[in-house]
């Protein structure tokens, strides 16, 4: 199943849940749901930019993108974190007026209800993007996954805020509760905006999996200084991400009397154990003789 298919299911859920918030506050009159329907509603944007991006970010390399598309997730993450903030700000401006002019809740039982069904059913969602995002190292599925888990606890904020309105008339703490959301949310849009911008200014590959790649150039070296000379080295020069893709430029430095068919065949040995456990890494090797 493709990133695609993923943010496709994402997005059809998620404007049937939001569909069920909206009506919720129809009937109760409620800012807190209001602000959590409008989150849903970032949460439709958000699964179409992913899946226009992901579409774009899987195009294979061609001759005007040699390294391939894969940034195209940042530019798309990006545009859902200034969208995201537009949406926090419709929020803040419902929640302030609502202070101006406060009335009971209506059919707050009704709402409850609605609300905690959208929770679950989000929450269930997040987990299966966040397992999916993992395994297919994506960026764009996993931010995407993390804020539909901010929204799961903006409902349940939301859902603690419309028991005690209802069960002890403390009305001022629906408008209260839409500021905390409304904040809740610029916060995560400047996140998740910060995030992509930096990474489109090529941001080095997580300092873990590096550790992991210079453990398995190390091995596969190990065996060569014990069949041959301590003269084989090598350093990384650098590394970059662009989405699910990442690269590595390193430098190998091989005794003088190597052949180059053998410090080829040496290549290719470093770069099928480094894509072993990393087929999305991209490995470029420069050899070099050693002093």
């Amino acid at each position: 199943m493709s990133i695609q298919r993923y943010t496709l299911l994402s997005l059809l859920l998620s404007t049937l849940l939001c569909g069920i918030k909206f009506f919720a506050y129809f009937i109760t009159k409620s800012i807190a749901i209001y602000s959590d329907a409008m989150e849903s509603i970032v949460n439709i944007f958000s699964a179409l930019f992913a899946f226009f991006g992901s579409k774009i970010a899987e195009k294979p390399p061609d001759k005007e993108h040699p390294y391939g598309h894969g940034k195209a997730e940042y530019i798309v993450s990006s545009i859902e974190g200034l969208f995201i903030l537009f949406a926090a700000v419709s929020i803040l401006y419902q929640a302030i007026e609502k202070i101006l002019n406060q009335k009971a809740l209506e059919n707050a039982t009704e709402g409850l209800i609605l609300i905690t069904v959208s929770a679950v059913a989000n929450l269930s969602l997040a987990y299966f993007l966040y397992k999916k995002a993992k395994s297919l190292n994506s960026s764009l599925l996993f931010s995407h996954a993390t804020h539909i888990f901010t929204d799961v606890l903006t409902t349940i904020g939301t859902m603690i805020a419309i028991i005690l309105i209802d069960k002890f008339q403390l009305l001022f703490l629906d408008p209260i509760i839409g500021i905390v959301i409304g904040i809740n949310v610029v916060y995560l849009g400047y996140k998740i905006t910060k995030t992509s911008l930096s990474s489109l200014l090529d941001r080095q590959i997580e300092r873990e999996k590096r550790e992991k790649i210079e453990e398995l150039i190390e091995n596969v070296l190990t065996q060569k200084r014990l069949d041959h000379s301590d003269n084989f080295s090598y350093f990384i020069k650098r590394t970059r991400r662009a989405g699910r893709k990442g690269f590595i430029e390193l430098y190998l430095n091989v005794p003088s009397y190597l052949s180059v068919k053998d410090a080829h065949a040496l290549c290719d040995e470093i770069e099928k154990e480094i894509k072993t456990i990393f087929p999305e890494i991209e490995v470029i090797i420069h050899v070099e003789p050693s002093p």
